[in-house]
């Protein structure tokens, strides 16, 4: 019964999405900082947490797309950036990591071969590097 009620009061609202996730983690981080140095904090990690609700039950669709799209011209780079930097970690023991003299490509070679010669795939410069 009480399912129901909240399908229905549900049905036709926005819903959470990562600018809402994005926007209670902050909430969350602003809480801890605030408790812990200067309690006048809190209250803007309390509006975040308000706003992040506002959002998720907001029946004004097109206007909470929009703002979506402007956070995810932001998050999206950043995320890539992130992600290319875990998978650069992560490969740190089997490929080395360099950039052309020439053009500043990124690029990587398998490590243990010695010193190799090594053509960019973009300018198609070649120089010797270690690996």
């Amino acid at each position: 019964m009480w399912y129901e009620r909240l399908q229905r009061f549900l049905y036709g609202r926005y819903g959470t999405d990562k600018l809402s996730i994005a926007i209670l983690v902050a909430g969350l981080l602003l809480s801890l900082i605030g408790s812990l140095l200067f309690w006048p904090i809190t209250l803007l990690a309390d509006a975040l947490y308000i706003w992040a609700l506002f959002r998720t039950f907001s029946r004004n669709i097109p206007a909470r797309q929009r703002e979506y799209a402007a956070f995810l011209r932001f998050w999206t780079p950043a995320e890539n950036w992130l992600r290319k930097k875990k998978q650069r970690f992560s490969q740190r023991k089997e490929y080395k990591y360099f950039k052309c003299p020439s053009c500043r490509q990124e690029l990587r070679a398998p490590r243990g071969r010695g010193k190799i010669e090594v053509t960019c795939q973009k300018c198609h410069n070649v120089f010797r590097t270690k690996t």
